[in-house]
């Protein structure tokens, strides 16, 4: 199975240059395990390690 974790590529300037855009929704499993304590509460934040696949799916995109 193939997860992809960009869902939009915006601009694209082939072999120099790729934005990406990944869409964040509370729907996804991997956001109630990562919480970060706020003066007003708390708030649900993108692990780093799915942050850099997305930028290596990117960037894969870009060299391909």
């Amino acid at each position: 199975m193939r997860w992809m974790w960009i869902d939009q590529i915006v601009e694209h300037e082939p072999g120099r240059r790729l934005c990406a855009v990944k869409n964040v929704s509370l729907s996804e499993e991997h956001l109630h395990d990562h919480m970060v304590a706020l003066e007003g509460g708390t708030a649900c934040v993108m692990p780093a390690s799915l942050m850099i696949e997305g930028m290596a799916q990117t960037a894969g995109i870009l060299v391909g």
